[in-house]
């Protein structure tokens, strides 16, 4: 069994990049890069001051494939999931797990020991797309 895991993370703005900066904190958990459509976002800057790769593209970060072992939505496009499922399907790829904003809030305010849960700031983005 694998002792580390490398995240794929799309969206690096508002709630991106608290994850970013929290899960750069353990050594167990790389990252295969990051992807904002702003590539002056706050977390896109933070990426590439850590030497991660930054794509404006997201489905250039998804095109890694089963190097990402969980893949973070975190970009508020409702239409991204889609086409990200499909992308994984097209290519075989049943590798990487796609992680959505509910997940994300639950873990950064857990990590971040906030007495309730952050609040979303994508209501719209629900399931799994």
């Amino acid at each position: 069994m694998k002792n580390s895991v490398s995240i794929g993370l799309i969206g690096a703005g508002r709630t991106g990049t608290p994850l970013l900066q929290e899960l750069l904190n353990y050594p167990y958990i790389t990252f295969a890069g990051v992807a904002d459509l702003n590539d002056s976002a706050e977390g896109m800057v933070l990426a590439r001051e850590k030497g991660i790769a930054t794509f404006t593209d997201p489905m250039a970060l998804v095109a890694l494939g089963d190097e990402i072992d969980i893949l973070v939505e975190v970009s508020g496009d409702g239409s991204l999931k889609k086409k990200i499922k499909d992308a994984f399907g097209d290519s075989g790829n049943r590798h990487t797990l796609i992680m959505h904003d509910l997940i994300a809030r639950l873990f950064i305010s857990v990590c971040t020991r906030q007495p309730d849960m952050i609040p979303s700031l994508h209501p719209d983005d629900i399931g799994v797309g």
